[in-house]
Parts: C-alpha cells; structure tokens; sequence
C-alpha cells in the first residue's frame, strides 16, 4: 500500500522542499500515489511518490483543483501502462475491474452526503452481491484501515471520472 503522506526522509531526499511544504502537498498526492500503485501492479518502474509529484507538476498535470485525470493517464503510458482518463458510470466498475484497475474520482471516505469527488483511490476488483464490495488501494489515512466498500456507497461520492487502464496481462513487462 502506498500512502499520500510523504515520509519526511523522502522528501528531503528526493528534492521536495523544491515543491514547497510535505504536509501541503501530502494532502495533494492521492493522484500520484495511486499512480506508484498502478505502476508497482504492472510491474513498472515505480518512483517515489516525491518523484511523481515533481513529475506530475513539471508536466502540468496538477491544476488548483486537483490532478487532471489526463495528466495521470499521460504519466501512466510514459511508464508503459496505457492509461486513458475517460468517464465510467459506477454501476459498470465491475465490468472494468474484471481484467484492470481503475482509479476512480470520490470523495474521500465515501460520504453519502451528496458531495461528489475531490479524491482519487483505485477500484481493483470486487467481491459478488446484490451490493458488490469493490476492493479499493486509498492512499488516504482513512484507506490504510479500510480495504472495500459496498458500490452504493462508492457510487453516492464517485464523480463518474475516471482512469482506465490495458488488461494487466497486456501491461505487464515479458519476463
């Protein structure tokens, strides 16, 4: 699991400080986070989250309102795996889940509050039911403790935005 708070060695490590305040941007790395996770499942070259985050603003990726789902697509396919930002209406996830992962734009903890967005975590598969869980990699504190979530609650903050990915069998490097 890759987590959104950068450690304080990487940072410095790394050239953070370059960016500005850790704590700040912490609490803008889901995008890259769940970037290193996609990349780490296709077994790509996986940088810090630090590097992503240098990445990521260097190609103008990030805007005041967050990650451009474009932006992390173009990233993705840089390292190999062919991403495309491209709507996915909830009640299909589990159609796409079957061969890929898909990072998904909701709000963090998934309210069912009516807001909508704001953050982004990887839907990986799910478990069948009349209200299928979806397995999710959220790189937010609240993720490191919570591994599902039931699709009526993942479609009441899901903006419908998403990050599609090739089959993993066709992402991955040959051996």
């Amino acid at each position: 699991m890759v987590r959104q708070l950068v450690d304080p060695a990487e940072w410095d490590l790394r050239g953070g400080w370059g960016l500005g305040d850790r704590m700040e941007w912490s609490n803008r790395a889901c995008g890259m986070a769940a970037l290193r996770m996609v990349l780490l499942a296709y077994g790509r070259e996986a940088p810090t989250v630090t590097e992503l985050l240098k990445l990521g603003v260097k190609h103008e990726a990030l805007r005041e309102k967050g990650w451009l789902h474009a932006g992390i697509a173009d990233l993705a396919t840089g390292f190999g795996v062919l991403g495309r930002a491209e709507p996915v209406v909830a009640a299909d996830l589990t159609a796409r889940l079957v061969h890929a992962p898909v990072i998904v734009s909701i709000t963090e903890q998934f309210p069912n509050d009516g807001r909508k967005g704001g953050h982004l975590v990887i839907a990986r598969g799910y478990m069948d039911g009349t209200d299928p869980d979806i397995l999710i990699r959220d790189p937010s504190a609240w993720g490191q403790s919570h591994d599902r979530v039931p699709l009526s609650r993942l479609t009441a903050s899901c903006t419908g935005r998403a990050i599609t990915f090739v089959p993993l069998t066709q992402g991955r490097p040959a051996q």
